[in-house]
């Protein structure tokens, strides 16, 4: 049961499930400067998607009254996340650069012709195709828990577990702290705050995503409903490893040599500042909601929680 039960959690981290399998396999087709081109939309998606859902009032938890939610993220994927250019990798191959498809891009990519150099024929590469999709999804659940002064504590979490022996764990954590400002201001019309939020997903020993959210929130209720929205400013980083296999011609045998190289990268999300409007309806201790994010790569946000 508890096996079953981590799965299912995992389940909700579907951007796992796309991808956690292939990337690697996929990036070994790239040096450094493909490799950036290929994943940094999934950077952006990413950063949009983990830093969305936070809140769905300005209003802070009464002390030791508990909060659960889910939030369902979904990322539209623009027409320029699907494909970039890339410069041929050495002058042993015929075409000088290739439009070809990112990780959200045709699942087949686009080939460099190998040349023949003196009398040996220079193998083709063939560059990894996307997962052809028009929107990047993720479902979190996230708890808070009021705490006395004003503040507001905040998790997302989601147990560590073993892909295979190949690819290894994966991990998801965050943390919030969430404070009133609207304590300060007796008789004030509307509540406001601000938060922070920290997280990090692992993917093996490939990837490392963290993301770092400040926001100032505000909140008006009006019997049942709730509207809500918000500034933040956020920075999203994702550092990549793995081995790229690059083709050389020895210049006495003319033979082809394979020589794997290990490639380091760190890439940053284009979001960084983002507004958000939304509202909630309450029904005794069920909410339902959603928001909208503009912003580099705007986010849509619906949500259900069970609290007070």
């Amino acid at each position: 049961m508890k096996k079953q039960i981590i799965l299912a959690g995992f389940v909700l981290l579907c951007f796992s499930l796309i991808f956690a399998e292939t990337i690697e396999e996929k990036l070994q087709k790239f040096g450094t400067d493909g490799a950036k081109g290929y994943i940094q939309p999934l950077v952006n998606t990413m950063g949009a998607n983990l830093n969305t859902g936070f809140y769905n009032s300005a209003k802070v938890l009464k002390p030791f009254r508990p909060q659960l939610t889910f939030n369902i993220m979904l990322t539209p994927i623009p027409s320029k996340g699907k494909k970039f250019i890339l410069n041929r990798p050495d002058t042993i191959y015929a075409e000088p650069y290739l439009e070809t498809s990112t990780i959200f891009g045709d699942e087949t990519g686009n080939t460099f012709h190998g040349n023949t150099y003196y009398t040996q024929q220079v193998t083709d590469i063939t560059l990894p195709g996307g997962v052809n999709t028009d929107v990047m999804p993720l479902v979190i659940p996230q708890l808070a828990l009021g705490l006395p002064f004003g503040n507001e504590i905040q998790l997302r979490y989601l147990p560590k577990y073993k892909v295979n022996d190949d690819f290894g764990n994966i991990e998801f954590f965050g943390i919030g702290l969430k404070h009133s400002v609207s304590q300060y201001l007796p008789l004030f019309p509307v509540d406001i705050a601000v938060q922070g939020f920290y997280q990090s997903i692992t993917l093996g020993d490939i990837l490392d995503i963290k993301a770092l959210a400040l926001n100032a929130q505000v909140s008006k209720k009006l019997l049942f409903l709730t509207l809500y929205g918000g500034l933040g400013w956020e920075n999203t980083t994702m550092d990549a490893k793995y081995t790229f296999i690059q083709e050389t011609i020895d210049p006495v045998s003319y033979q082809s040599n394979f020589t794997p190289i290990p490639i380091s990268l760190s890439l940053e999300a284009e979001n960084s500042v983002r507004a958000t409007a939304g509202m909630r309806l309450s029904l005794l201790f069920l909410k339902l909601y959603a928001d909208y994010s503009i912003a580099a790569y705007n986010t849509a946000n619906i949500g259900v929680g069970v609290g007070f």
